[in-house]
């Protein structure tokens, strides 16, 4: 590397060449900056505001039952779906509530239950 040494009004200004390192340093140090800015504007973004349940989904003797998100009901009752024909991890989840955002996932998720507890 070449260094040329000037001398302006007593001051001694060396100026330097960029080498291939350099060059790469210097590019690798930009791409970082740049990686950080957008990780910054992507963590700063505003999230959706996600809707409180409607629904609380429960097992009721034995068999899947609506009631309100406060656990008010039921509000219906599901004869035709048996609690017991679905899997052990279904099961837990409806003795706890599972809750439901609307009737469009009530509706998803009555429809994957009956593929399990109908009788």
């Amino acid at each position: 590397m070449a260094a040329i040494l000037t001398v302006q009004g007593g001051i001694i200004m060396q100026n330097r060449q960029i080498d291939g390192h350099g060059l790469y340093l210097s590019l690798l140090a930009g791409l970082a900056v740049l990686c950080l800015a957008a990780a910054l504007v992507w963590f700063a973004r505003p999230q959706p505001e996600t809707a409180a349940p409607r629904y609380l989904l429960k097992d009721s003797g034995g068999h899947v039952a609506l009631y309100t998100a406060d656990g008010i009901g039921p509000l219906a009752t599901y004869d035709d779906l048996y609690t017991r024909l679905l899997p052990e991890s279904d099961v837990l989840a409806l003795q706890q509530g599972v809750f439901v955002a609307d009737e469009a996932e009530l509706q998803r998720r009555l429809v994957l239950s009956c593929a399990d507890c109908v009788e």
